[in-house]
C-alpha cells in the first residue's frame, strides 16, 4: 500500500490491500519538502526527503477502511512483521515508510 500526494497536494491511499509494501509517493519529483509535509500534516511526519513516519491512527481511521475488520487485522499483521526491523515507532505510534518523488 502507499500514500500518494498528488500535484494538487491531496492525499489518497492506493493499493490498500497490498500489505507487503509500504511507502509514500509524492507525484511531482520537484515538489518542495514543505509542500509534502503540509499535505501530509494529519497523516505523517517527514523528517527528511527520504523518510516518512505514518500515523497508525490515521491509517486505521482512513475512510472506507475504518470499519473493515479484515483490513484492520491485516494492518496489524503488517505492523507486527515490520516491528523487528525497526520500522515501528511505538512512542509516536507510527510506521516508517520511504518516500518516492516522481513525475
Amino acid at each position: 500500500m502507499f500514500l500518494k500526494v498528488s500535484a494538487a497536494s491531496t492525499v489518497t491511499l492506493e493499493d490498500a490491500h497490498n500489505f507487503r509494501a509500504f511507502k509514500v509517493v509524492v507525484a511531482t519529483a520537484d515538489a518542495e519538502l514543505e509542500t509534502a509535509r503540509s499535505a501530509l500534516a494529519n497523516v505523517a511526519t517527514l523528517p527528511d526527503r527520504g523518510t516518512a513516519w505514518v500515523s497508525e491512527q490515521a491509517l486505521r481511521a482512513w475512510p472506507g477502511y475504518a470499519t473493515d475488520a479484515a483490513w484492520q487485522s491485516s494492518l496489524t499483521a503488517m505492523i507486527e512483521k515490520a516491528r523487528p526491523h525497526g520500522w515501528i515507532d511505538d512512542d509516536r505510534k507510527a510506521i516508517k515508510a520511504h518516500i518516492e518523488w516522481r513525475e
